[in-house]
């Protein structure tokens, strides 16, 4: 039970001037921490890109794009395959993941800490805040033609070109890849304008989680303007077969002459944002040219440090996928960053000891008085 003390009474005097002090008792603080492709799944199973990375360099003048990519899958599938198009036959070769942390670094917003007060009516010892198939037609017999098979990055791969979708979609089927209307639909413009199509294979672990995480993969190719290959089947934008699936984030890093902008086909909207815009040097930090041509296994001087790295993320799900995300020159050639994450440590109460110390400091000479009027009394 509280007492409830009157302030006239003599003898309140003492417990006022405690219950005064102990509101300052805060101002001692102490800080305390407060697809980028097709996938091509076997027929009756179901492949999802769950998650994607790519980085892009784009040389305007030799006109040649490198298309380094890696992405999780999500399927129950013990084995799949995923196409990518290409405007011309991309040589193919390993790369490394750690150019994608390496670029992550230079691109990740700054931390700024602030310290606030302890929330109000918090006591002593309060804890921190905690946060059907298609059918074949008939085609010639040299309508598919492999123009290159290897392996490379733990990654079965064939370049091919076609004169007839349907060739090349019983190909596929003949070499264990998906046959379904949907894919004929998707290979028919590539087909139609000589593009390449390289088709991938991969085997998960048994032992692992349905979640497939492939190694970087580094295509070199030669393009009129650079892109990301972005069309998907009709199937694998359908929201029935997406509903339920985790969202997918699409991010790319494109490394340029100049700050770069993307549309979906010629002009279209794409829902991928800029998030970060800048030449390999800022007000904070210096990109390793160095160290990242050493990663993407590309010889010096592929890029230098006057150029741009323009960072996207695409957070759509189902994504726009009818057409590709070509990139050219921003109209606006200004710099741009993430915005500050703002850390906030606590300013906590004292220790006990503080507070009894603070509290008789206050208090004492009080009683003491009043010690003093009840014996002379």
């Amino acid at each position: 039970m509280l007492p409830i003390l009157s302030w006239s009474s003599p003898m309140s005097h003492p417990y006022r001037s405690l219950l005064l002090a102990l509101p300052l008792l805060g101002a001692f603080p102490l800080l305390s921490p407060s697809p980028a492709c097709a996938p091509a799944p076997r027929q009756g199973q179901f492949v999802q890109i769950a998650d994607e990375s790519a980085i892009i360099i784009w040389d305007a003048e030799s006109k040649t794009q490198h298309f380094i990519r890696r992405a999780t899958f999500q399927t129950e599938a013990d084995d799949f395959g995923f196409l990518v198009p290409t405007p011309s036959q991309p040589t193919l070769a390993e790369s490394s993941d750690e150019a994608f942390a390496t670029l992550g670094k230079f691109t990740e917003p700054p931390v700024i800490t602030k310290t606030r007060d302890a929330s109000p009516g918090c006591g002593i010892g309060c804890a921190a805040d905690k946060a059907p198939q298609a059918t074949a037609g008939r085609a010639a017999p040299d309508a598919v033609r492999v123009l290159e098979q290897k392996r490379v990055a733990g990654h079965d791969a064939a370049v091919l070109e076609a004169d007839d979708a349907n060739a090349l979609n019983k190909w596929l089927k003949d070499h264990g890849y998906a046959s379904r209307p949907e894919l004929v639909e998707w290979l028919e413009p590539y087909v139609k304008q000589s593009w390449k199509i390289t088709a991938f294979k991969i085997a998960k672990d048994a032992e692992k989680a349905p979640g497939i995480s492939t190694s970087a993969i580094r295509m070199t190719f030669k393009t009129d303007q650079p892109f990301f290959p972005y069309r998907e089947p009709a199937d694998q934008r359908d929201e029935k077969a997406t509903k339920g699936a985790p969202v997918r984030l699409l991010r790319v890093f494109l490394l340029a002459k100049q700050r770069m902008e993307g549309t979906l086909g010629k002009d279209g909207s794409w829902p991928g944002r800029a998030v970060h815009a800048s030449e390999f040097t800022h007000e904070e930090k210096t990109l390793d040219v160095a160290k990242l041509l050493k990663e993407l296994k590309l010889p010096d001087g592929t890029v230098n440090a006057s150029w741009w790295l323009t960072e996207f993320e695409d957070r759509a799900s189902p994504r726009p996928g009818t057409d590709e995300v070509f990139f050219r020159p921003a109209k606006e050639q200004t710099k741009m960053r993430r915005p500050a994450i703002i850390q906030y440590v606590k300013r906590d109460a004292p220790g006990a000891a503080m507070l009894f110390a603070v509290a008789v400091g206050l208090v004492a000479p009080t009683l003491v008085r009043a010690w003093r009027r009840k014996n002379h009394a």
